[in-house]
């Protein structure tokens, strides 16, 4: 193989292929020196964290417990920390029962250092209970954090076994491991990374960086590799010549739109509790450069098949925008990998807007539009469109496609143009043309720009977008259409007190305006609460961007129950639990029935019950 073809072997290796056992980081060193290349590698957000955990000048070293979902990077971490504290990575093999310990010189004397790769299928249980060698590890790594003896420690567990591994000590344990156990679960589930008591343990959980972060360390990673000179070098390759949709994949993602709409899909996706790891990133970024449908597995290669498939120039069939959503895989080949269920949850180019249809189809034969069409359609600098849509939208204006077979394949390739438009399309575009509206999320970009920024760069967001989102709060926890400029947030229920569709009877009135506002949104984190006040207590809910998505469409007058039924009874859900913790209840002498005037304003009439 040339050293084009050594790249894109390796970077096969990180796709959606049946050998992506590659991908662990074995694996994947092996490759790497069987190539002579380096891996993928880049600076972990994490990194920081742990080494400081392991201080070469005090040899005070930390027990690490570093969890996090699949695929974060968890044993890569372990290795190049092994690597940093003893000079060389560390070598594995079948004898060492997946943990290894380590003697490391620091200036304080020799440390122990034991680290296991992978707690899920390193420990072994028997009727549920930990075998006995194993209890007696864990119970050093608990005496190591407690100060009485032991040495330090790195597990690194997924996410949920974690969980299953406290539960499977066996009570006979010492006082020490429970202890410990009990604090990394409040760890766990707080978010938190020390306890002040316990100086010489960390919990780090890797699921709680930023997809977006990983996203773009990854794009940065793949793109700045000195491989890609092979597009100059080896022209004359089928892989890497003019016409080759690597070329034109790889020209696409480095162009700063379509950087940027990957970046925020990875917002999107931790906004709607869809973590995005580093595997199932570089699987997207691998399948996006290199995906072909008529390739071996679906993902290109080097070899005669390659050569053959790309004699003729077949850029669009293996195009980014199809490649990203997956569209070059089977559906079950697609459904395996989380990446690409995240990205179908989105139905991009599967809502219809009229300006961009219209644009799409009558934009060469409408003068008013010939301008337009040229700057947001007709841009295909990289040969990505579909040559035969053309043919395709001349047949549907004249009403020929008849064939059910045919119109299939017409509304299939308008929904991929739609793709195409919105992932090359500029910030002004997205806004000009509201694109957000062909995924089933109108109100993403509202969402990222008015919610998450804001909270990212420090601020709270804008009082107009509270008075919004607290409109469509009055329209589900009412029934009625209230005022769609909403200063207040409005708490009632029905006649029966139950959770009825209507609910006209006000029992408290939360001003936006008050002091600490009695409606807000705050920041938790990387992410967005909506937080509810009254009797000087407080409720508060994670906005998410489904549930932002709900309030924004029923404040504009969607039916709450027909647009999202689930989201729906989330929300009823949601103000049961706020009449409890705000202790709001009924006044057992007035009622204060809430009606609607025709100009939408609300109207509050009086019912005394002892009259």
């Amino acid at each position: 193989m040339t050293d084009g073809e050594k790249w894109i072997r390796l970077l096969r290796a990180y796709g959606p292929v049946p050998d992506d056992e590659a991908q662990e980081a074995e694996q994947v060193d092996k490759l790497a020196d069987r190539l002579g290349l380096r891996r993928l590698s880049f600076p972990h957000p994490a990194w920081g964290e742990l080494t400081e955990c392991f201080p070469l000048d005090s040899g005070i070293f930390k027990t690490v417990v570093l969890t996090g979902t699949a695929g974060d990077g968890k044993t890569t971490l372990c290795y190049q920390l092994a690597e940093q504290l003893t000079g060389s990575l560390p070598q594995r093999d079948e004898s060492d029962a997946g943990f290894q310990t380590f003697e490391v010189v620091t200036q304080a004397g020799p440390q122990l250092l034991t680290m296991i790769y992978d707690l899920t299928g390193w420990r072994y249980r028997e009727n549920g209970i930990l075998k006995p060698e194993h209890v007696v590890m864990l119970e050093e790594a608990a005496a190591h954090v407690y100060g009485t003896g032991g040495h330090a420690y790195v597990l690194a567990v997924n996410d949920g076994q974690l969980l299953e591994t406290i539960r499977s000590l066996p009570p006979t344990c010492t006082d020490e491991l429970k202890a410990l156990s009990k604090e990394l679960v409040t760890l766990h589930a707080t978010g938190a990374m020390e306890i002040g008591q316990l100086p010489l343990l960390r919990l780090i959980n890797l699921s709680r960086i930023p997809s977006d972060l990983f996203m773009q360390l990854c794009l940065d990673g793949i793109l700045g590799r000195p491989e890609w000179r092979c597009f100059e070098d080896e022209k004359e390759n089928p892989l890497f010549g003019d016409k080759s949709p690597i070329r034109a994949n790889h020209a696409m993602l480095c162009q700063p739109a379509v950087r940027h709409r990957l970046i925020t899909f990875a917002r999107i996706a931790d906004s709607t509790s869809h973590h995005l790891p580093l595997r199932s990133i570089l699987i997207l970024l691998s399948n996006a450069l290199l995906g072909h449908p008529d390739a071996p597995d679906n993902v290109l290669r080097p070899g005669t098949s390659a050569k053959k498939i790309l004699e003729q120039d077949t850029r669009h069939k293996a195009a980014i925008h199809l490649n990203i959503f997956g569209f070059n895989l089977g559906k079950a080949q697609r459904n395996q990998k989380d990446v690409f269920r995240f990205l179908s949850m989105l139905h991009a180019g599967e809502e219809t807007t009229n300006d961009l249809d219209e644009l799409i189809i009558f934009g060469t034969r409408d003068e008013e539009l010939l301008k337009e069409h040229a700057e947001l359609v007709a841009n295909d600098t990289f040969k990505q469109r579909n040559p035969a849509l053309d043919g395709l939208i001349l047949r549907y204006i004249r009403g020929e496609i008849t064939d059910g077979q045919e119109s299939s394949e017409f509304l299939s390739e308008l929904a991929h143009e739609r793709r195409r438009i919105f992932l090359h399309a500029s910030e002004d575009h997205l806004k000009q043309y509201k694109l957000w509206a062909i995924t089933v999320f109108h109100h993403a970009g509202d969402f990222v720009h008015s919610v998450l920024n804001p909270i990212r760069e420090g601020r709270l967001p804008a009082k107009p977008h509270i008075r919004r989102l607290a409109c469509g709060l009055n329209r589900v926890w009412t029934g009625l259409l209230l005022d769609e400029n909403a200063h207040e947030v409005y708490l009632a229920t029905g006649l029966d007190l139950s959770t009825s569709p209507v609910s006209d009877l006000l029992l408290e009135e939360l001003s936006i305006a008050a002091n600490p506002p009695g409606f807000d949104i705050v920041p938790d984190g990387e992410f967005p609460k909506a937080v509810l006040r009254a009797n000087n207590l407080s409720f508060s809910f994670d906005l998410t961007l489904p549930r932002f998505e709900f309030l924004m469409r029923i404040a504009s007058g969607a039916m709450p129950s027909s647009f999202s039924r689930e989201t729906y009874e989330d929300f009823l859900s949601l103000k049961q639990c706020c009449l409890r913790d705000l202790q709001i209840r009924p006044n057992s002498e007035v009622l204060m029935r809430l009606d609607v005037t025709s100009t939408g304003q609300v109207h509050k009439e009086h019912i005394h019950l002892s009259e």
